[in-house]
């Protein structure tokens, strides 16, 4: 198998997620952010991230792949609960992410913005979401209390306390995007928080960004 992906993407760490915590051996392939033939060939458009089964075949949405690599030994490991109300919470809490994210994640030294083309190609693309992003960057400050708002509600939606021995849906929908946002240093993280996104991190063999944020 081989899984194409971003270092930033949330959508990419659900898949990386399970792959170490099942130990299923998978070649991971960063893209560099200007290439969408590649994936574009697989599945006739630019989706991140792709898994390409040992088939050949590709799987395109991430939690139809993080379903399959958990289902494959038969002995799936991901539980409930699946909460509603968390989903409802990352409708709004996904665009500030963006807007604070997709500046930063481009000045970390991540594989798939090495080139100047990448770069180039990453920033004329995603500045039709969020606009410029020197604007979006001179308004950080104000964005990123926002943010911390949004972050304090979180204990009130799902249970944060890592005593979990086994990954939830929750863990699944949350804790990538929660570790795409440790890149923002802005942001004022409650304890409860962060600490559940470092456990996780922990426990799932994946990096954060807050020794990296900016």
């Amino acid at each position: 198998m081989k899984l194409y992906y971003y270092e930033h993407c949330p959508f990419s760490a659900r898949v990386r997620m399970i792959l170490n915590l099942k130990g299923i051996k998978a070649e991971q392939v960063v893209l560099p952010a200007d290439d969408e033939q590649t994936i574009s060939q697989l599945i006739g458009k630019h989706q991140i991230p792709v898994l390409q089964r040992d088939d050949g075949s590709p799987m395109a949405d991430s939690m139809d792949i993080v379903r399959y690599l958990d289902s494959l030994d038969g002995q799936p490991i991901i539980r409930e609960p699946d909460t509603p109300a968390l989903h409802d919470w990352l409708d709004s809490f996904v665009p500030n992410l963006q807007y604070l994210g997709y500046p930063r994640w481009t000045q970390i030294g991540l594989e798939e913005f090495a080139s100047p083309s990448a770069y180039a190609h990453f920033r004329e693309k995603k500045s039709q979401t969020i606009g410029d992003f020197d604007a979006a960057l001179s308004h950080t400050e104000a964005k990123a209390r926002e943010v911390a708002a949004q972050l304090e509600r979180l204990p009130q939606i799902i249970d944060l306390t890592p005593t979990h021995q086994q990954p939830r849906w929750d863990d699944v929908t949350l804790f990538p995007m929660l570790r795409s946002l440790s890149v923002v240093k802005a942001v004022q993280w409650p304890a409860e928080v962060r600490a559940y996104t470092v456990t996780q991190a922990q426990r799932c063999g994946l990096d954060t960004f807050f020794d990296r944020a900016c």
